[in-house]
Order: structure tokens, then C-alpha cells, then sequence
């Protein structure tokens, strides 16, 4: 190294982000940082394997960044590959790939229905891959169906690595053995767990339970993330408690409680379904949620789009059936004419919707209508109590 030279390079698990604004995004610990211009050039010099001169007022900027990972010391250049396209505003941050309808299990309330073993072409699965990276992606959500049962699953899964965004793998979590989770490249898996084994067996089927912990500790023990979301349904309503003490004690880093939709098989299956008085409460034994958002005034989904099986590319998953293009027309195409709804157009305008957001739109819309309040994010968030309804009077 030469002599009054000094050289750092990115974090191996870190990638420089052209967003709305500049960000150094960590994969591993799903970080994201805001950096100033100052910053982020300093960063993009790192990146690039230069050695940019440091000022005295940069040294407590690199300590910090030192201490967390974030660069490291290195005696030669490291240069790494920098997108320097920004992405689109709002940006593309989460992607929910829905690569197969395929799944062994047939849960009572799955919103799919019955599926048509149906998966996206690995070749569409790639070119999708390469153009959320040009977009300046963060998250890539694979889903499905159960995603393992992709006839090509194992190539993605060799490949998912490759690409400067964060993987997380949506899984029902009853074929991940020892050897499977060995195999797995990426950095997260979000398993379904939905009550302790009464009700989580209620939905998804006996034996379902036990094999879907073991997922845990399997995942866990090769050192992948486990993130744990759980449907509120008739069956687990007074499970709660044990179920919390579950998700504790396999020190879960993330926990999405949620509620799911009259759709598909949960139509044939009414009696599961909970009203927003009774769910609404159950909402907040979530925690965690890596929610990187920059846009403040506009509903839930901002920042993310689903691509269908078909290749279509929707809203969110549960927006499929109305797409606004296909992956062959380009990702930032249909991305552009995914339509925005801005907070200041809902009819709900109370004290905690800058936090829900309005909630769900497509709950919303099943409740009374596209621009009405979600209730259930109403009676979590103690807008509502029980027996109200809600008021828009003054909206209106």
C-alpha cells in the first residue's frame, strides 16, 4: 500500500443505493442508511477502489462506519460494481415474485384458491432479477404457492445471491429439512405460522405444526434469518399469548401478525373469517418490520408491486386479477402505471394515518370502498373500541 494512502472498501454485505435520496443499504441486517452527498461520494470512491483524501471532519463519519460494518479496511483497491441510474420516484423497493401456484398443503384460507401448476419461467425470473437491480431494488420476496416446489427452484436459488438485494423466501416451512436449509442461499425465510397447533393445524393441516417449528431451528442453525407471519382466524383467537411465547423463546428477528382476505379457498371456508372488532387488537402482538419507506403521503404499498405467475405484474399479490402489464413489457413500464392513492384522498383523516396509512386498500375496498379506512388497522390502533363504527361525516 502506498504510503499516505488509505484505502476501504464496502462491507461485503453492503451496496450503494441511488434512491429518492443516496443510501448504503446492508443486506445482511436489512439496514438502510440515508447518506449525504458528502457521504455518499466518500462511499461511491470506496466503492469504485480509490482512495479518497480525508478531511478531519470525515473521520468520525468512517469510525462509525468501521464500527458497524458498513466498510473495512483493505490494503488495495476493492472495486465493486455501482449502479449509477437512479431509480424511478416513488422507487421499486420490494418485489413479491409469485414464482409457482404449486403447494402441498391446501390451507383453508389461502386468498390463490386451488392452483393450475403454474410457474413463472426461470428465463422471465431472471430478466425480472436484473431489472429490479437497475431499478436500485432493495427486497425480493419469493413466493407463491410454496416457492420449493418451483420445478427450478435450486437453480434461482444458486443464482438469487448474485444480485445487490436483500432474498427472502415466503414458506410454509413443512419441507424445509436439515439438508434443505443447507442448501438455501438466501438471507431470510419468512415461515407461516398461524397459532400454536390447534389452530395453526386448523388452517394448514395435520401434522403441519410440528414440522413447521423444526423449520425454525433448522433455518436457524445454518444461520439464516427467520421472520414468522401469522393469519388471525377463527381458530387461534385465544392463542395468542402462547403463541407470543413461542416466537420469543426461537428468537424470531420479525413478526408480521396480519388478516386474511374473503378470497379464494377462505370463501368456502366463512366461519374462519374474524371481523376488524374482534382482529383488530390481535394486530399489535407483531414486531419488528423492516419497512423502508421515503414516501409519507401516500397508502400502504407505496414502495412494492407483485408479479403473478402468469407474468403479470399487479399492485400487490392481492391486486392479480387487476394487473397493469406483463413482466414482457418491462418492469419499469408496469411499474410506472401502478396507480397511487395519497393519503389526503382517503375518507379517514384521524390522528395515526401517517403510521397505518390507511391500511390495507384491498381490505379496504371489501369493506366499503377503495378510499374508506381499513377497519382492522381502526380498532388496532384504538380508533375505534368495540361496538363503534366508523364516522366520516366531517370527510365528506
Amino acid at each position: 500500500m502506498s504510503v499516505g494512502r488509505r484505502f476501504y472498501a464496502l462491507g461485503p454485505h453492503c451496496v450503494l443505493k441511488r434512491l429518492e435520496e443516496p443510501c448504503l443499504y446492508d443486506l445482511q441486517n436489512d439496514e438502510l442508511y440515508e447518506l449525504s452527498d458528502d457521504a455518499y461520494q466518500f462511499l461511491l470512491k470506496c466503492a469504485r477502489g480509490e482512495s479518497p483524501p480525508i478531511r478531519p471532519e470525515d473521520e468520525a463519519f468512517i469510525q462509525d462506519c468501521l464500527s458497524e460494518g458498513l466498510i473495512v479496511p483493505s490494503e488495495a483497491p476493492v472495486p465493486r460494481k455501482v449502479l449509477s441510474k437512479p431509480s424511478p420516484i416513488p422507487s421499486l423497493r420490494y418485489l413479491e415474485l409469485l414464482i409457482t401456484d404449486r403447494c402441498n398443503l391446501r390451507c383453508r384460507h389461502c386468498y390463490l384458491g386451488d392452483g393450475h401448476r403454474q410457474d413463472l419461467p426461470l428465463d422471465s425470473i431472471e430478466r425480472v432479477l436484473r431489472e429490479f437491480e437497475e431499478l436500485q431494488g432493495l427486497r425480493l420476496l419469493l413466493s407463491g404457492g410454496e416457492p420449493l416446489l418451483h420445478p427450478e427452484f435450486w437453480k434461482l436459488n444458486e443464482r438469487v445471491r448474485d444480485f445487490p438485494f436483500r432474498s427472502v423466501l415466503l414458506s410454509n416451512g413443512t419441507l424445509i429439512t436439515p439438508d434443505v436449509a443447507r442448501r438455501l442461499r438466501v438471507h431470510e425465510v419468512q415461515l407461516s405460522l398461524d397459532g400454536i397447533k390447534e389452530g395453526h393445524e386448523a388452517l394448514r393441516g395435520e401434522g403441519t405444526f410440528e414440522r413447521t417449528v423444526l423449520a425454525i431451528d433448522h433455518l436457524q442453525e445454518v444461520g439464516i434469518a427467520v421472520s414468522i407471519a401469522t393469519m388471525i382466524h377463527r381458530g387461534n383467537l385465544t392463542e395468542f399469548d402462547a403463541l407470543a411465547s413461542l416466537v420469543r423463546s426461537k428468537h424470531i428477528r420479525e413478526w408480521n401478525v396480519d388478516v386474511p382476505c374473503l378470497e379464494g379457498r377462505l370463501k368456502d371456508h366463512a366461519d374462519y373469517w374474524v371481523s376488524p372488532e374482534e382482529a383488530g387488537p390481535l394486530l399489535t402482538y407483531g414486531f419488528g418490520g423492516g419497512f423502508h419507506s421515503s414516501e409519507k403521503n401516500a397508502t400502504c404499498g407505496a414502495h412494492l408491486c407483485a408479479i403473478m405467475t402468469d407474468g403479470k405484474v399487479a399492485k400487490c399479490g392481492l391486486f392479480g386479477a387487476e394487473p397493469v402489464g406483463s413482466v414482457e413489457e418491462g418492469l419499469r413500464v408496469c411499474w410506472e402505471r401502478i396507480p397511487r392513492i395519497a393519503l389526503s384522498e382517503l375518507r379517514c383523516h384521524c390522528s395515526e394515518i401517517e403510521i397505518c396509512r390507511g391500511g390495507c386498500r384491498y381490505r379496504a375496498k371489501a369493506q366499503g370502498g377503495l378510499y374508506e379506512p381499513d377497519l382492522f388497522q381502526c380498532y388496532a390502533r384504538g380508533v375505534l373500541k368495540g361496538g363503534e363504527k366508523h364516522d366520516d361525516s366531517e370527510d365528506r
